[in-house]
This record gives structure tokens, C-alpha cells and sequence, in this order.
């Protein structure tokens, strides 16, 4: 059986622990415009995987949540960089 990988885009946010649950199930009812993953549950920020070609649909789909302002969340770009370097 032959498998392929889709190249995505990582992008991090931190938001409050309390929300990742209900981020996650916003993000991936849009179905196959990102996954999202716990990367640090005690900092509480998660990753999102976008695939390519996918990063102006994931756009529109934050700045929706980010008006709704039912979940706080901020990208961390800080957080990515540390993290990828990281062996």
C-alpha cells in the first residue's frame, strides 16, 4: 500500500487551556482546511497543520472565530521558533 504525505504550513496559537477542546472542534468542522494539535498543553498552545493551498481558507476561518471573539486566541510566533529548534 502506497501512502503520500500533503505538504502543510505549521502555524501556532496560544489561547486558554480551557478553550483547546472547542478551538479544535471549530477548526476541524471546516473539513480538511487544517488539523490542530496539542503541542503544549500546560503553555496551552496548539499547532495547526494547513495544507498547501489551504492558508487563505484557514485565514478566513480565524479571523471569523477572532471576531466572534468566543475563543481568545493569538498567533505565537515566538513559541514556533523555539519549538523547531529543537532537535
Amino acid at each position: 500500500m502506497r501512502t503520500s504525505m500533503i505538504e502543510c504550513r505549521k502555524r501556532y496559537f496560544r489561547l486558554p487551556a480551557r478553550h483547546i477542546a472547542h478551538f479544535q472542534f471549530l477548526v476541524e468542522g471546516y473539513d480538511g482546511i487544517a488539523t490542530v494539535t496539542t503541542v503544549d498543553a500546560k503553555a496551552a498552545v496548539v499547532m495547526l497543520c494547513i495544507p498547501a493551498g489551504l492558508d487563505g481558507v484557514a485565514d478566513r476561518v480565524l479571523d471569523a472565530m477572532a471576531q466572534d471573539q468566543w475563543i481568545p486566541f493569538r498567533e505565537d510566533t515566538v513559541w514556533k521558533e523555539e519549538f523547531e529548534e529543537e532537535p
